[in-house]
């Protein structure tokens, strides 16, 4: 007995050590009756509720008895999440206690549950109060007979383990063969997997590596990854928690899961949370209300972790000076205040001795993260100059707990091992320091064992530390000075890593505006935002916090960006009726204003960037935002002040009449600069599209208009036409990409061309994919014929048309003086629609540029009237045949045209024209001749090996002027590659070449490398497929970069 206490003395590991043959050994259960097995379930469950029912009664970080456990389901696997435009439904929130319930069908609901949330939100909290209710018999009610909790960081550093290990852990408090009971019946068993992803390793997904025996050792990663996978115990449960940047790295893994998020504190929840902190709700409320003062200490203590720190020091403080909270805006502001908070509490010793004990702490803290290790030995606290008599002060308590049941410690809250853990590397300036021999990585191995993340909190924590007005605190609470040079170390190494462009990809933007945010200087965040160009914020959720740390960032800098933000998900932002319940009696004037004025849209933070002066937004991009009536008032009062944002996108928002009425009378401001303004997939009511119209007759600024997927009624066209046709209307493109109904296609033509006979500033017309159909087109070259129409762009790709809208567009051509684009792509239109089409571009007034024919069900007999266009028509400069059966007599007929001195053509495409190798002779005298062509797509044609060297006759020929060339799945082989490689040795104008989709061996790709390097070759994007290519020809090309570096593959 004493050797075994010996040893939990020594080794923290020792909680998860092998099973004892007593315990291991099997027994027959054949002799256990029913209620035997039914005693044993409720020993357990008597067990969980005397281990769990002090929770939220500790003054350690314990919050769950504060915690309602709402969810949001952010996935959940069979439930369609989107409406038929692809927009998601309304936010999907769950009880904790709701997740194992059976869905509405009543079959089981899935088996795996992902609780994912930030760092200090209560996962754990939450997963505890969990295990305590269903011990309680209060949730999943014979859903489950055994609980097995999991704490992964404990394990992370453990070699080897087995399942049994796992299990006998839970229950190494409970006698008899338990493990044989409980693998009776796997199906009842939910193992809870506390932390998962943050074990730091790669978890394989190797098969092989895989166990299903519960008795065989593997190491942890694996172990985990077995049950993750259900290759281990395939039945039973799985509850796992995750920080939100973790989630991704093992979500691959799970097999339909229920992924839900960790909400933050409400404001209704936090205030709960402070009266139950405080003796007296006037010194709650107070405090509460005083948090006002702090927007970013506002937002940030809606984290739990942030709310328990701030009652347990402003509790020991009494009525003293609250003040200091206004200057907390960051993460690093509170943990700085509490650990120095912490220290002027110190009673029976010494300041220097708190601050050694501190410093003790920082570097168990910076060794145990460097091991994955978040249990701690008597002896491993010694070996950092914290004795016997440190670990009974009260002071430590503040920041360590001991483990129930053996002599082992942990930090209250995994952040308190990241924040001390930054302090380390902080203050860390000398090699004299103590500890040298136990903490051996720098902070950037550390970086890179967190997968080159920005997420990580003690990186974060590192920024905020080096704020210039942090120093005095530090110095203060620690007895060191901030490492000189450290900052600046940083900032550079930041921007090499923001720069690099293998390492950027690696980047999740919001990361690192939470790095920068935190070190709050904008000069700093100036020098690396533009480096992220651009900002792409894409996850399915966002919290206040995010929104905050971009808001800063993007007003920082003084450059252009371009910003994307899906809003999905957008966290703490309930629109909340604010209340004045306990209100205390002597807040100031302005903390009472702001209770009836405190922004609630989820905007608020991001327009309130873009309002500052120095916001250089330019184009703004808004995804699965519910524009609601507040967005709305948001985005208005940009518009009245910002004189940079010029183009602004919805995509997939459900746009209420109130919120497009506010926006709207924004956009109608004399102010207001914005010129873009495109809605993809939105749901857009006629009212809204009024509204739209009003400005499209009042805005000065206002020159395209783009509806893309998004569904329009007749009369909400009807409506817009009428802004249209408004004497003050500028627009200059509209866009109505399939967003017509079948049933108003014709109607809403009618609409429009009296809309071009009234409107002489629309230059581009877009109906693409609509039904329009030949009537509808007819209708529409009505207006299109008119003398006041100035069209220069028209596309009708997709839009059923046939050749009798030919003879219309013919007669349209013959008399614009001002169209130069015609897109009439995937139209059945055929040789004679093409005929009608080529009648009208021989007589035509106009200076056609580009005529797109792509799709059009086109043969040979098409090519002869193209060709007397092109031999006609100097304007004509690009002409796009893809995927018509134009065949080799039909790219003979081409040539003739392309051979004419009048033509001007640049742009060939011929792409899968069903082309052999023997039109290539005729391609090759073309080049001869024609110094025009600059662009030739051969793409998806079988010209072969013998083709292609017919064609690099005329490629060599000085005549030649040709720059990019694609040559795509065209049956080429080593065979060409001489004559390719005498092509780049002699033409100096190629500038691109597509070789991808062909069969070319290292043999060949060698003969091309050696004619690239080349001083004549000009090439600089090579495209050619590689993964079957050896090594030694990997060098090659790598060498070939080397040398010419502007070279793109």
């Amino acid at each position: 007995m004493n050797s075994q206490k010996k040893r939990k003395d020594m080794e923290p590991a020792c909680t998860w050590s092998l099973l004892s043959a007593e315990k291991a050994a099997s027994s027959s259960l054949a002799s256990f009756s029913w209620k035997e097995l039914t005693d044993y379930r409720e020993t357990y469950r008597k067990h969980l509720r005397e281990k769990y029912l002090k929770i939220g009664v500790d003054k350690c970080y314990h919050h769950g008895k504060h915690i309602e456990s709402r969810l949001l389901l952010v996935k959940e696997h069979g439930i369609s999440e989107k409406t038929p435009c692809g927009i998601p439904q309304q936010d999907h929130f769950i009880e904790m206690e709701h997740v194992f319930d059976p869905n509405e069908e009543g079959s089981s609901s899935s088996r795996t549950v992902v609780l994912q949330g930030c760092a200090g939100i209560g996962k754990t909290a939450v997963v505890h109060k969990f295990m305590f209710d269903w011990a309680a018999g209060m949730v999943a009610p014979g859903r489950f007979d055994y609980l097995i909790y999991v704490n992964c960081r404990e394990i992370s550093h453990t070699n080897n383990l087995n399942a049994a290990d796992l299990i006998t852990n839970t229950f190494q408090d409970i006698k008899g063969p338990i493990l044989d009971i409980i693998l009776l019946y796997p199906e009842k068993l939910l193992f809870i997997l506390d932390g998962f992803p943050e074990l730091q390793y790669h978890v394989g997904d190797q098969e092989e590596d895989l166990t299903a025996n519960p008795q065989e050792r593997k190491p942890v990663e694996t172990l985990l990854c077995s049950l993750v996978k259900k290759k281990l115990f395939p039945e039973s449960s799985l509850l796992i928690t995750a920080r939100l940047t973790a989630v991704k790295k093992f979500h691959s893994l799970l097999k339909q899961p229920i992924q839900a998020e960790v909400l933050w504190y409400t404001d209704a929840e936090k205030r709960a949370y402070f009266l139950s902190q405080f003796s007296g709700a006037n010194a709650a409320m107070k405090v509460f209300y005083g948090l006002r003062d702090s927007e970013g200490l506002d937002i940030i203590s809606s984290l739990p972790i942030v709310s328990w720190m701030l009652c347990s020091v402003l509790q020991s403080q009494g009525d003293g000076d609250r003040t200091v909270l206004q200057s907390l805006q960051t993460m690093t502001d509170m943990y700085l205040f509490y650990f120095s908070q912490c220290l002027k509490t110190l009673t029976g010793i010494s300041m220097w001795k708190g601050q050694s004990c501190l410093w003790g702490l920082c570097s168990l803290a910076a060794e145990g993260l460097q091991k994955h290790q978040v249990l701690f030995a008597v002896s491993d606290l010694r070996r950092h100059g914290i004795g016997v008599y440190d670990t009974n002060c009260t002071f430590l308590n503040h920041f360590l707990k001991k483990v129930e049941g053996v002599n082992v410690y942990t930090f209250l809250h995994f952040s308190f091992q990241e924040f001390l853990t930054a302090v380390f590397y902080a203050l860390k300036n000398d090699n004299s320091w103590m500890f040298l021999d136990h903490v051996q990585k720098t902070w950037q191995e550390i970086f890179q064992q967190y997968g080159k993340s920005f997420s990580s909190p003690m990186i974060q924590f590192l920024f905020g530390l080096l704020h210039k007005g942090k120093a005095k605190t530090v110095e203060t609470t620690f007895g060191r000075k901030v490492s000189p040079g450290l900052r600046e170390e940083l900032l550079k190494w930041t921007e090499r890593e923001t720069k690099d462009k293998s390492s950027r990809l690696q980047i999740e933007p919001v990361d690192l505006f939470h790095c920068l945010y935190e070190i709050q200087e904008e000069e700093y965040a100036k020098r690396i935002i533009d480096n992220l160009q651009p900002i792409i914020l894409l996850q399915p959720t966002y919290t206040k916090m995010d929104i905050l740390a971009m808001s800063f960032c993007i007003k920082s800098s003084h450059s252009p960006l371009s910003v994307s933000l899906k809003c999905q998900h957008l966290l703490g932002f309930e629109e909340e009726e604010q209340t004045t319940a306990f209100k205390p009696t002597d807040l100031t004037y302005n903390q009472s204003f702001q209770l009836h004025n405190f922004p609630v849209s989820q905007l608020h933070l991001l327009c309130q960037a873009l309002r500052n002066p120095y916001c250089k937004i330019k184009d703004l991009k808004l995804i699965f935002c519910h524009l609601t009536a507040s967005c709305g008032k948001d985005l208005s009062s940009v518009f009245e002040t910002n004189q940079c944002l010029t183009d602004l996108e919805f995509v997939k928002n459900t746009l209420e009449d109130s919120g497009m009425k506010l926006l709207c009378e924004g956009l109608k401001h004399p102010n207001c600069i914005l010129q873009t303004l495109r809605l993809y997939r939105c749901l857009i009511s006629p009212a809204s599209c009024g509204a739209l119209a009003a400005v499209l007759s009042t805005s000065q600024w206002l020159t395209e208009l783009e509806f893309s997927e998004t569904k329009l009624e007749a009369s909400a066209l009807k409506l817009l036409c009428e802004g249209l046709k408004d004497p003050g209307c500028k627009l200059q493109k509209l866009k109505l990409c399939a967003s017509l109904l079948p049933e108003s296609s014709v109607a809403v033509c009618k609409y429009l061309a009296s809309v071009l006979i009234c409107n002489p500033h629309l230059t581009e017309l877009d109906l693409s994919e609509n039904p329009l159909g030949d009537k509808g087109v007819k209708y529409l070259c009505e207006g299109l014929r008119h003398s006041n129409c100035k069209v220069e762009k028209l596309d009708l790709s997709k839009c059923n048309l046939t050749d009798a809208s030919c003879v219309e567009l013919s007669s349209f051509l013959q008399v614009s003086h001002t169209l130069k684009e015609l897109f009439v792509f995937a139209n059945v239109l055929g040789d004679t629609g093409v005929q009608h089409l080529c009648e009208g571009l021989l007589h035509a007034k106009g200076v056609i540029e580009n005529l797109v024919l792509s799709e059009c069900s086109l043969s040979a007999a098409s090519c002869e009237p193209l060709a007397q266009v092109l031999s006609s028509t100097r304007s004509l400069t690009r002409l796009l045949l893809i995927n018509n059966k134009i065949e080799d007599l039909g790219l003979k007929l081409l040539c003739e045209g392309l051979k004419q001195p009048d033509c001007q053509l640049k742009d060939l495409a011929l792409w899968t024209c069903h082309l052999t190798g023997a039109c290539c002779r005729d391609l090759c005298n073309t080049l001869y001749t024609n110094e025009h062509l600059r662009d030739l797509d051969l793409s998806d044609n079988a010209l072969g090996d013998e083709g292609m060297q017919v064609l690099c006759e005329g490629l060599k020929h000085p005549c030649c002027k040709l720059q990019t060339l694609w040559l795509a799945e065209c049956h080429l082989t080593d065979a060409c590659c001489g004559a390719l490689a005498s092509v780049l040795n002699r033409n100096e104008n190629l500038t691109l070449l597509d070789l991808s989709g062909n069969d070319f061996k290292d043999f060949g790709v060698q003969i091309l490398c050696d004619a690239l390097i080349h001083p004549i070759c000009k090439l600089q994007t090579f495209y050619i497929d590689t993964d079957h290519l050896h090594e030694d020809t990997f060098r090659k090309m790598e060498a070939l970069k080397m040398s010419k570096p502007g070279i793109t593959w």
